[in-house]
């Protein structure tokens, strides 16, 4: 786990690719938060790498147990359209609610390290200001 800083230092600055996809995690990030119900957030793939040049951000929400996308804000929707948050955020937006509970988030996540050449990769969660 890394603070928000943390995160933006690591992973958000270096290149102007990395700088720009940092602005849109942080747009999606913010709008997740507008619900009220965002709690923790997991990023993997080649945005948390040293590529100078990752090619898009892979993001799973913990959202509360209670939360559900009809009573959240309109503009957070965009956020859980996995068709809209790939074309304005060029990010692969997954959730859950935290009533999945500890276990089957550990074997999502361990799921979601493996790459597609089957090896090891890294997931970060960023916590949240």
């Amino acid at each position: 786990m890394t603070d928000w800083q943390g995160f933006r230092s690591l992973f958000g600055a270096g290149t102007p690719r990395r700088l720009w996809l940092f602005g849109r995690f942080q747009a999606l990030v913010e709008l997740a938060a507008s619900t009220g119900r965002l709690r923790r957030v997991f990023v993997w793939g080649s945005f948390v790498t040293a590529k100078p040049v990752p090619r898009d951000i892979d993001v799973l929400l913990i959202m509360d147990a209670d939360f559900e996308v009809d009573r959240a804000p309109l503009p957070a929707h965009i956020v859980f359209d996995s068709i809209h948050s790939k074309l304005l955020f060029e990010a692969d937006v997954f959730g859950a609610r935290a009533s999945i509970g500890e276990e089957v988030l550990q074997m999502w996540l361990e799921t979601y390290q493996v790459s597609r050449i089957l090896g090891k990769r890294g997931i970060v969660e960023a916590e949240l200001e």
